[in-house]
């Protein structure tokens, strides 16, 4: 048995940024994260370092709740690593049910009549959701590194980002062999039973890093390093850099200012992206494995 999955080797160094605080200076808060400002500046030394690196804004994709099938039976949960997707939420965009099957929003509205398609479009139960997260699990799949951006929220984690670590149990555990049995909990139950069955924890292996702003201190990150950790990855020394937003400032409007202007937030940001890029040159980039539990 391979004790990994795949190999990144001999393809260009990737780090995958993903900032999850929900306020934007296009809504009532009228000023974007200070931790979205902050991980840029990370990702930036990560690409002088040679790194091809990507953000994903959670703001911007609909990301729906985990199910917690996986509570019933760990072989519940399914992945298809082909399609990027967990089979609660099989639609990459909007689908309609009509006449026995579901169609693509864009051609249900060409099948439908006027009234048909307003009436579906009301009716929860007649559409099928559509769900970004396999955008998020194809990044972390091709990533060697994955730096979080987030602040802390009610002394915890940003509701955007919640949502996505409740889902990444699709991709450390996930069961590929049952895809498409619609949810059958007796195939469930005679896989997790096998004397041989084993789970593919996909993201082993990959460096991980967070950022953290906020007023109330950095309440976040270490649960995230104990998530990020059971899941197998590693964390980068030094792997976390945080800026505290004092209430000198009552107006809170240099927030962003100050943070940006703080040589030892900007320190960690600089080892945070070099020192990635460098532990990765240093690997085999070889990533995953098999776990009897998950």
């Amino acid at each position: 048995m391979k004790k990994y999955l795949y190999s990144n080797k001999g393809k260009p160094i990737k780090i995958v940024g993903i900032s999850s605080s929900k306020r934007s200076k296009n809504e009532c808060a009228k000023q974007d994260p200070i931790s979205l400002g902050l991980l840029k500046k990370a990702l930036k030394y990560a690409e002088k370092k040679g790194a091809k690196t990507s953000l994903i804004d959670l703001r911007n994709l609909e990301i729906n709740p985990c199910n917690e099938c996986y509570s019933t039976n760990p072989a519940q949960c399914r992945f298809n690593e082909k399609n990027f997707q967990c089979d609660c939420y099989p639609f990459k965009e909007k689908h309609f049910y009509y006449k026995g099957k579901f169609l693509p929003i864009i051609k249900a509205y060409d099948e439908m009549t006027k009234d048909e398609f307003i009436e579906t479009h009301t009716e929860k139960y007649l559409t099928g959701k559509k769900d970004d997260m396999w955008i998020i699990y194809k990044e972390l799949m091709e990533a060697d590194g994955i730096i979080i951006a987030n602040s802390t929220q009610f002394y915890s984690r940003p509701t955007l980002l919640q949502s996505m670590i409740s889902r990444l149990c699709a991709v450390d555990g996930g069961v590929q062999e049952l895809w498409g049995d619609g949810k059958n909990l007796g195939n469930s139950i005679k896989h997790s039973l096998r004397e041989k069955t084993m789970y593919k924890q996909r993201l082993y292996g990959k460096w991980c890093a967070f950022i953290n702003s906020s007023k109330e201190g950095d309440m976040v990150t270490p649960n995230l390093m104990k998530a990020f950790s059971m899941m197998g990855l590693k964390i980068i020394p030094f792997g976390s850099a945080y800026h505290v937003n004092w209430y000198y400032d009552k107006t809170h409007r240099k927030d962003y200012e100050n943070a940006s202007k703080d040589e030892h937030t900007e320190s960690l940001l600089k080892h945070m992206g070099e020192e990635m890029v460098e532990l990765i040159k240093e690997s085999k980039r070889e990533y995953g494995t098999h776990s009897k539990i998950v």
